[in-house]
């Protein structure tokens, strides 16, 4: 069955299969996909989009029906088969085969019943690859369409004319050429896919690394691909998700592992002595490895939830931080419109200006070796230099009732009301939920003070902010999810005995506002179980 309220979300289409992502759904998105590219490029234009697929066991039929979509609309379908979604984003950036746009079917981190649709195109424009936002390309299309139930007589097999595209090969070679120093590359690295589709890449950067003369030996675990992900988790980020790897990292003395999530364009990395690398740490590294690059200068845009290590640190290192909302659509409108040298999210999504503003996983990690080589230091002396703050981690509450997305709104304003008041001592800021900064001090009497608009770039300031030279006591942030009923509480503080007890109490505070009308229950406990 076909849910039109599927067609409303704002970055991407994504739910359980078959009830809410099947083969209709990916049929029509194709279909309207080609409607909505042929408004922005011209009626006469034919569009080219690059389609892939992750390992999930739904995604080769779903695949197969959006490229039949693409087709009897008379779009281009460029048919890529297994790929990671940073794959899809470089070869548009690249235009392979003539792409302006590009598909890839996954459903990230989600587990393994989950699927869905992502979107990109091309901004001529910029010259960034842009996220196709559902609500804003396929939504007007469903509206416009009639209502003839008739079956298109239109088919195109879901294989490539010919086979020696070699999108693979060509995004490793792109990712690896990023360093000039990988020849002198030696010990081991550990690399953990978790049975995503980034168990692509190990052959392949053997590969290219030994014709670099590295003498690097490269280690996997959870590699096979399989969509059901028995071994761990698709989302790395989860506490305790990659055990196999540290433990593996230690026992054959490597120099770092690399996990992937389910469609390998976010990583996380462990260190030698098997210690986790949060995201927000990991950004503050890079972050501040581009900042000097670019002569101690430039714009580095970072999300709502991200620590405050983040912009501490590219302020130290002579940048400008760009405070965002979640999500790569926010992202990649701060980035180009900052002129930014580096960006990302907490949820280790990073970004690369230079290069269609892509959030590659693979970028990061070849990135943050060759960072490595430069520096001469092991992966935790080179991360010890940066102090990340006490934090709760992302604690996530389930939202049982009957209509979450109300009640996740009015839990958020009641939380923005209460500590807008003066006794607060507080600023507010709404760009992504609600954001509480502790304290006031006199140098900045409101938080658009705090956190300017960009009257040029973004004159709503709902999409991103430079942020001024403040730093809190404590800070917390509270969000609802895009896709699940959960709400996403991040609390930090330089005081480390203030993180569980403020944490707690605002979990309360949550519980306190729904009252009867809503069960909350703790999902995930972040950093605090």
């Amino acid at each position: 069955m076909f849910d039109p309220a599927m067609l409303q979300r704002s970055a991407d289409v994504r739910g359980i299969y078959p009830n809410q992502i099947n083969e209709e759904l990916a049929w029509l998105s194709g279909k309207y996909l080609v409607r909505s590219l042929r408004k922005m490029l011209g009626e006469d234009v034919t569009p080219g989009i690059l389609v892939g697929r992750d390992g999930r066991t739904s995604s080769p039929a779903i695949y197969a029906a959006l490229i039949q979509g693409i087709s009897a609309e008379g779009g281009r379908p460029i048919a890529s088969g297994l790929a990671t979604t940073d794959m899809i984003q470089w070869g548009v950036g690249e235009g392979r085969c003539g792409a302006h746009a590009g598909v890839m079917i996954t459903a990230s981190h989600n587990p393994a019943e989950y699927n869905g649709i992502k979107s990109v195109f091309k901004n001529k424009e910029t010259g960034g690859v842009d996220v196709m936002r559902p609500s804003d390309h396929l939504a007007p299309q469903f509206e416009e369409d009639g209502e003839d139930g008739s079956a298109s007589d239109s088919v195109t097999a879901p294989f490539p004319a010919a086979g020696k595209m070699n999108l693979q090969e060509d995004f490793v070679e792109a990712a690896l050429s990023r360093s000039n120093r990988l020849g002198d590359a030696s010990g081991k690295i550990v690399l953990d896919p978790g049975n995503g589709v980034g168990g692509l890449f190990r052959p392949l950067l053997k590969t290219a690394l030994e014709r670099r003369g590295a003498k690097v030996e490269l280690l996997a675990v959870a590699e096979q691909i399989d969509g059901r992900f028995p071994t761990r988790p698709s989302n790395p980020g989860l506490p305790g998700a990659v055990e196999l790897l540290q433990e593996t990292v230690i026992a054959e003395g490597a120099a770092f592992g690399a996990a992937f999530d389910g469609d390998a364009d976010r990583v996380f990395l462990v260190d030698e002595w098997g210690q986790f690398v949060s995201g927000s740490v990991m950004l503050a590294a890079l972050a501040k490895n581009m900042v000097e690059k670019n002569n101690n200068s430039g714009a580095v845009v970072y999300s709502a939830v991200s620590s405050w290590i983040v912009p501490e640190t590219v302020r130290a290192a002579g940048g400008q931080a760009i405070l965002s909302r979640v999500g790569q659509d926010a992202a990649k409108v701060a980035l180009a419109k900052t002129n930014a040298v580096f960006g990302g999210e907490s949820s280790a999504h990073y970004n690369f200006p230079d290069t269609y503003c892509l959030d590659s996983g693979l970028f990061a990690m070849v990135t943050f070796w060759d960072m490595l080589l430069e520096s001469g230091l092991s992966c935790s002396q080179l991360l010890g230099q940066l102090k990340p703050w006490p934090n709760s981690g992302e604690v996530n509450l389930r939202v049982e009732c009957a209509d979450w997305k109300s009640m996740s709104s009015e839990v958020i304003a009641a939380i923005k009301s209460e500590f807008s008041d003066d006794s607060k001592d507080s600023y507010v800021l709404d760009i992504d939920g609600v954001s509480v900064f502790n304290p006031r001090v006199p140098e900045y009497a409101t938080a658009d003070d705090v956190f300017t608009i960009d009257q040029q770039g973004d004159p709503t300031g709902k999409v991103y902010r430079q942020v001024e030279d403040y730093t809190p006591d404590w800070w917390f942030n509270v969000r609802a999810s895009n896709n699940e009923p959960l709400l996403r509480l991040n609390f930090e503080s330089r005081d480390a005995s203030e993180v569980a007890g403020r944490t707690y109490s605002l979990i309360s505070r949550i519980r306190e506002l729904c009252g009867d009308r809503a069960k909350i229950t703790v999902q995930d406990w972040g950093n605090l179980k």
